[in-house]
């Protein structure tokens, strides 16, 4: 395969415009429509005279909406001819390919409370939650759960490799108009301790029913959602899903629950 034949299946975008060299924040392009980056992406400008690399962090999403490549800024030491491309750098281009979504679904059953409860003993093979807490904290990355028990720890969802939790979005069906709300609380079990362990809160989602028709919480399916996360789990960090009420603390709640994680195979290993 010729260097050409390998960038065209590679490249993003061709520079439209020549630029002259010197300090810039952007090029034009002539985006491609079947590939795309997206800002923060770290991807490689190749000069179309002398296949010279150039980095450029994206301040934007390269897509076929645009006609620029805006970045963070770059100096650069000579001529950018027209007909340079750019194409993605291979370690964001191997987690693209190599990346897959795991999804984890269950359910609840129980009354609600201000307090944040989980599953019992069994698990979340059992849809009764009857684990009460003393906590109530909704600030991601320092609310916890405390003094969770072994008994409890045994049962959370354990994570086998190294992934990344993405979030949760659920479907909440609550006895009375009052809002409620679910968390995905992480952490490592105490092993080999009877000891019991704080959790901390890596996803929040209240139930949101902004869209319509209706404005009232009660008896109807009502979604609950967060999908933006990007926090690392080790393998044998475990996931402790939990709800409570954010308005009122009297009536049921019965909760579906997703739960999506994503993994990287790298080397036939996952990561």
């Amino acid at each position: 395969m010729s260097l050409q034949q390998y960038l065209n299946n590679k490249v993003l975008a061709t520079v439209s415009d020549a630029f002259e060299g010197g300090a810039t924040t952007v090029l034009s392009i002539s985006p491609l429509n079947q590939k795309m980056a997206f800002s923060g992406d770290v991807v490689k400008l190749i000069h179309r005279g002398t296949g010279r690399e150039y980095s450029l962090t994206l301040t934007a999403d390269l897509d076929n909406s645009v006609a620029r490549c805006t970045f963070s800024s770059v100096t650069f030491d000579t001529n950018i001819p027209q007909g340079s491309v750019i194409i993605q750098s291979k370690d964001v281009a191997f987690q693209r390919k190599h990346t897959s979504l795991q999804y984890i679904s269950f359910s609840s059953q129980a009354a609600t409370q201000a307090e944040w409860k989980t599953f019992s003993s069994a698990g979340i093979s059992n849809h009764t939650w009857n684990t009460t807490t003393t906590d109530t904290g909704t600030t991601v990355g320092s609310s916890q759960i405390t003094s969770i028990s072994t008994a409890i720890q045994s049962v959370g969802i354990v994570m086998p490799f190294d992934c990344i939790l993405i979030g949760i979005r659920a479907i909440i069906y609550r006895v009375g108009n009052f809002q409620t709300a679910v968390g995905l609380f992480c952490g490592t079990p105490a092993y080999n301790d009877n000891a019991t362990q704080n959790f901390t809160l890596r996803a929040y989602a209240a139930a949101d029913n902004s869209a319509g028709p209706d404005s009232n919480y009660s008896q109807r399916p009502v979604k609950a959602e967060d999908l933006t996360r990007s926090h690392t789990l080790s393998k044998g960090d475990i996931i402790l899903p939990a709800f409570n009420s954010v308005t009122n603390n009297g009536g049921n709640a019965r909760i579906t629950y997703t739960i999506v994680v994503k993994t990287i195979h790298n080397n036939n290993n996952i990561l």
